[in-house]
């Protein structure tokens, strides 16, 4: 199974984009992995987060293939234990999905129509994460997943 993430924007901190280097990395040890980034769209009169948002999410929409098994990263989403994450990660994969593509949007979030095509909406935490550690987050999370699938010490 293929894992793709497709995130809105670039990191700045170079900190966190070490950290997101350093764990995309690793996950390519256990398959295929793959990260799109996609620019953010920037638009100089105030008001136009509606715009912004459809144009993020036409790009998005771009990019992922037909028979992935799409999830919307947002506040609003269910929120998962590691081991439940892991067990998501695993259904999938024994369901016989090829592709499962997480979505990250920009600062606005995602675009409401794309969060309600998605098949499943997680949420990385309750609390407000900057786009660039949300990125992080994931990706240690996608790592830890994987290690808990092996049966690895890495998760304890």
């Amino acid at each position: 199974m293929r894992l793709t993430l497709i995130a809105v924007g670039r990191v700045a901190e170079p900190f966190i984009r070490e950290a997101c280097d350093h764990y995309a990395e690793r996950i390519l040890r256990y398959g295929r992995f793959s990260l799109t980034v996609v620019p953010e769209e920037r638009v100089s009169s105030a008001g136009r987060k509606a715009y912004i948002l459809r144009r993020e999410g036409e790009k998005i929409r771009t990019r992922l293939s037909g028979d992935a098994v799409v999830v919307a990263l947002d506040e609003k989403g269910q929120a998962l234990t590691s081991a439940a994450f892991a067990r998501f990660l695993e259904k999938w994969s024994h369901g016989g999905s090829k592709e499962v593509a997480f979505i990250l949007g920009g600062p606005y979030g995602l675009e409401e129509t794309l969060r309600n095509e998605a098949d499943h909406c997680l949420s990385l935490s309750s609390m407000t994460l900057t786009h660039g550690m949300a990125r992080m987050f994931l990706l240690e999370q996608i790592y830890r997943a994987c290690t808990l699938l092996r049966g690895e010490p890495y998760h304890k």
